[in-house]
């Protein structure tokens, strides 16, 4: 007599496994429906924009990033990749799908020698107006500290 074994997999073809997988791989965390986070972290600034992805995994740094890019790409679901989640259209969330968060991944170097920032995916103007101003640097892009570099 065979043993088969049985593989829980949701309409996409995702199955847990590979979710925990992933997890694992991650160093921030990995949410999805049913966890007590979902709706607050799948919300953008647009308050119309109403979608639910599959998976939303909030990274802490470019190795996080390109797990979740692989997962994504192996699974074969949709990518939204939100800096902030300040694009008015929605850009940054799918339904179905995963997104890639980077509002983690904020970071902000500032080198005053040669009057340049460097700054991560998820950094707001706050971030780098805070970063620049200890070395007598400002931007002029934003009037207020919410807007995001990359939505």
């Amino acid at each position: 007599m065979a043993l088969v074994e049985a593989v829980q997999t949701d309409e996409s073809g995702l199955t847990q496994a590979a979710i925990d997988d992933l997890k694992a791989r991650l160093r921030g965390p990995l949410i999805a429906p049913g966890d007590a986070e979902y709706d607050a972290a799948r919300r953008v600034y647009n308050g119309m924009i109403d979608r639910h992805p599959r998976v939303i995994a909030r990274c802490r740094d470019v190795a996080d990033v390109i797990s979740a890019v692989n997962f994504g790409r192996d699974a074969g679901l949709t990518v939204a990749v939100r800096g902030g989640g300040h694009n008015g259209a929605g850009l940054g969330t799918c339904d179905d799908g995963r997104v890639i968060d980077l509002s983690l991944m904020n970071g902000t170097r500032v080198d005053p020698v040669a009057r340049t920032v460097r700054i991560e995916g998820g950094s707001t103007w706050g971030d780098v107006d805070h970063a620049t101003h200890a070395f007598g640097l400002a931007t002029r892009v934003a009037f207020y500290p919410r807007p995001v570099l990359a939505a």
